[in-house]
C-alpha cells in the first residue's frame, strides 16, 4: 500500500511538474511576443521621427523615445522631469499653461500648435489622451522640430517685402506702411509727405563702370539718404535707381523743402567707387496728405509725376505735386495713346527743308522733319509729341518709319534723275544705341538700293552723355556703308570740343540761338565765328541753321559758313514742293 501511495504522488508530481513546464513554456512565448512587441513598438517611435513624451494625470514623466532623450539632454533637463521642467525651457510659458488649463474642463480634446524655445528653436505639436479601461491615465505628446522650416518662411516673408540688394521695404511692403501712416495722420490730424526719389542718368554708371559699381553707388545712397530720416521714417527701394520716402509728422511744406533740400546736397557729394569718383544728382517729387491724395497708390502715382516735372526742370531739383502736373499727364496719356495709333496707320509723315551751299546758293541736301496730322485735320507739333515718343519708347518706332521713308523717297528721286541731293535724319541718342533700329537702317539701304552717302545722320550734343566708344565703333559701322554725320545744335549743350576728335563727324551745325543775336549782341556774334573756325580746323563742313532774315545770311557768308538752312531760305515742304523748286532751279541753270 505504502508502495502504491509513492507510486501515485509520484505520477502526480510529474503531471504537475509537466504541466508547470508547459505554463513556464507558454509565459515564455508570451513575454517573448510582449519583447517583440515593445520592441516593435519602440522602434516605430523611434521611426517617427517625433519626439514623443507620455506624462501621467499628475505631470510625471513616464515614457519617452530615444529622440524625446536627446531633446532632455539638449535643454540640459533629466528624462525623469516633471512637467513644469519643460514649461522653464518654453519662450511663452503662459501661453502654454492656458493650453493646459483648458484640459480642465475638456480632457478628451485633441491639441495642437506651436511653440518657440528660449533658444529659437520653434516645434508643431500634437497631444492625444492616453486612454485606458474607458479612463484617462495620461497624456501623450509628439513633437516636430519645424525651425528650418520657419527659418526658411521668415526668409521668403522678409524677400516678399523687402528689397534683395537694399534690404529696404519694397512696394508691397511700403504701400502698407503708408496706409498706416495716413491712418495715424488723421487721428492725430497731422500731414506726411511721401516723396518720391530718382537719380539722375544713373543708367551711364550702369553701362560705363558695370552693375557691381552700379550697386555699391545704390548702397552708398541709401547710408546718405538714412543718416538724413529720422527712426520712423520711411526709406523704400522700388527698383532700378527710384526710393520713396515717407515722412510722418509734418508741420508744413518748408519742413519738406529743407528735407529736400538736405537730401539733393547729401547725394551730389562725390562718390568714390573703388579708385574713381563720380558725382551723381536726383530729382525728387513730393506729394502731400491730405493735400493731395488719401491713398497710398495715389499719392506715390503724384509724387512720381511731381519727380518727372523735376526732371524736365533741369533735374538736381524738387517739385511739388499740383493738378496742372495732373491735367499735363492725362494729356500725355491722351497723345501716347493716339500717337500709337498714328504709328500703327502709318499717319506719320515727312516734310523736308533745303539745306543751300552758300558759295553756289544751290541746295544740296534736304533735312526730314517728321509731321503728324490726326484724320480730323489737327496737328500735332513735334514738340509735342516727340517727347512723348522719347518717354514711351515709340521714338524707336517712329526712328524705323523715317529711315524707311527717307529711303523711299531717295529712291523715288533717283527715277526722276535727282541724285545729287542728300537726306538728313535726326536720331536721338536713344534710337543710335538701338541695334534693332540701326539694323533696320542699314537693310533699308539695301532694300532701296540708296547709297550711304545720300544718307546724313544728325545727332545731338547729349550723345556726349553715353558710352563713347560704342557711340564711335556704331558710327563707324555706318562710315563703312558710306553714311555721314552732323552734330547738331553745337554750342547749346556740352560743347566738349574733345568728341569732335574723337568721334568721326562730318558736319557741324551752329545753333540758332547763337545766330539770332547776331545782329545786336556782340558775344552771340564771336561764338558763333569761333563755331565756324572750330569747325573748318577740324576739316568739318559747317551749317548755319535759323537763318531768318538777310543779315543773318550775309553775317554766316562773311565768315565762310558752308551751309545755311532756315525759313528765310526754304520753309519745310513736301516731297512734290521740293520736286518743283529743284526742277525749276535746274531750268533757270541750262544756258540760254
Amino acid at each position: 500500500m505504502l508502495e502504491r501511495a509513492l507510486f501515485l504522488i509520484s505520477n502526480e508530481l510529474n503531471e504537475r511538474n509537466e504541466t508547470l513546464k508547459n505554463q513556464l513554456a507558454e509565459m515564455k512565448s508570451v513575454q517573448d511576443q510582449l519583447e517583440r512587441s515593445v520592441g516593435l513598438l519602440n522602434a516605430t517611435f523611434d521611426a517617427t521621427g517625433e519626439i514623443i513624451f507620455v506624462y501621467a494625470l499628475n505631470g510625471e514623466l513616464k515614457s519617452f523615445n530615444s529622440m524625446g532623450k536627446v531633446f532632455f539632454e539638449d535643454l540640459g533637463l533629466q528624462p525623469v522631469s516633471h512637467w513644469e521642467a519643460f514649461l522653464s525651457v518654453l519662450k511663452d510659458k503662459q501661453h502654454m499653461l492656458s493650453i493646459i488649463d483648458s484640459l480642465h474642463t475638456d480632457p478628451f480634446q485633441q491639441l495642437s500648435g506651436t511653440f518657440e524655445l528660449l533658444d529659437q528653436r520653434f516645434f508643431d505639436y500634437r497631444s492625444l489622451p492616453q486612454i485606458q479601461d474607458e479612463r484617462i491615465i495620461g497624456r501623450v505628446w509628439c513633437f516636430s522640430d519645424v525651425t528650418a522650416q520657419k527659418q526658411y518662411e521668415a526668409t521668403i516673408e522678409y524677400h516678399a517685402f523687402h528689397d534683395a540688394l537694399t534690404g529696404l521695404p519694397n512696394r508691397a511692403l511700403l504701400l502698407d506702411r503708408i496706409e498706416h501712416s495716413i491712418a495715424a495722420s488723421k487721428r492725430e490730424a497731422q500731414k506726411l509727405a511721401v516723396l518720391f526719389l530718382d537719380l539722375d542718368d544713373f543708367k551711364k554708371i550702369n553701362d560705363a563702370e558695370g552693375h557691381d559699381a552700379g550697386d555699391l553707388l545704390l548702397k552708398e545712397v541709401v547710408r546718405r539718404l538714412q543718416s538724413r530720416l529720422r527712426e520712423f521714417d520711411t526709406l523704400s527701394r522700388q527698383g532700378g535707381d527710384e526710393f520713396i520716402i515717407v515722412l510722418e509728422n509734418i508741420d508744413s511744406e518748408m519742413a519738406v523743402k529743407h528735407v529736400c533740400q538736405e537730401l539733393l546736397a547729401l547725394i551730389q557729394q562725390p562718390f568714390t567707387i573703388g579708385s574713381r569718383q563720380f558725382v551723381v544728382t536726383s530729382s525728387i517729387g513730393i506729394a502731400l496728405f491730405p493735400n493731395d491724395d488719401d491713398n497710398a497708390n495715389s499719392l506715390i502715382r503724384k509724387a512720381d509725376l511731381a519727380m518727372y516735372q523735376s526732371k524736365s526742370l533741369g533735374k538736381n531739383s524738387f517739385h511739388f505735386y499740383s493738378q496742372a502736373l495732373e491735367k499735363e499727364a492725362l494729356m500725355q496719356l491722351a497723345i501716347e495713346q493716339s500717337l500709337r495709333s498714328a504709328i500703327a496707320n502709318d499717319e506719320l509723315y515727312l516734310v523736308y527743308q533745303p539745306k543751300v551751299d552758300l558759295h553756289s546758293m544751290k541746295v544740296v541736301s534736304v533735312e526730314a522733319l517728321c509731321r503728324w496730322t490726326q484724320p480730323d485735320g489737327t496737328v500735332v507739333p513735334p514738340d509735342v509729341f516727340i517727347p512723348v515718343a522719347e518717354q514711351t519708347g515709340l521714338i524707336i518706332d517712329i526712328g524705323c518709319s523715317v529711315i524707311t521713308q527717307a529711303c523711299k523717297q531717295l529712291a523715288a528721286w533717283q527715277k526722276m534723275a535727282i541724285y545729287d541731293v542728300a537726306i538728313s535724319i535726326n536720331l536721338s541718342s536713344l534710337e543710335f544705341q538701338n541695334k534693332a533700329l540701326i539694323n533696320h537702317l542699314i537693310l533699308s539701304l539695301t532694300e532701296f538700293n540708296i547709297e550711304g552717302k545720300l544718307l546724313i545722320i544728325e545727332l545731338t550734343e547729349s550723345i556726349f552723355m553715353e558710352d563713347k566708344f560704342s557711340i564711335k565703333e556704331t558710327m563707324l559701322l555706318l562710315n563703312n556703308y558710306g553714311i555721314t554725320f552732323a552734330l547738331d545744335d553745337f554750342g547749346k549743350g556740352y560743347s566738349s570740343f574733345s568728341y569732335l576728335q574723337f568721334l568721326p563727324l562730318h558736319y557741324l551745325k551752329i545753333d540758332k540761338a547763337f545766330l539770332q543775336d547776331v545782329e545786336s549782341n556782340r558775344s552771340s556774334a564771336a561764338i558763333a565765328k569761333t563755331i565756324i573756325d572750330i569747325g573748318h580746323n577740324l576739316d568739318l563742313i559747317v551749317i548755319a541753321e535759323g537763318i531768318e532774315d538777310q543779315f543773318m545770311l550775309e553775317y554766316v557768308q562773311k565768315f565762310h559758313c558752308d551751309l545755311a538752312q532756315g525759313y528765310y531760305l526754304y520753309k519745310p515742304m513736301s516731297a512734290t514742293d521740293f520736286e518743283c523748286i529743284y526742277f525749276e532751279a535746274s531750268k533757270c541753270e541750262q544756258p540760254q
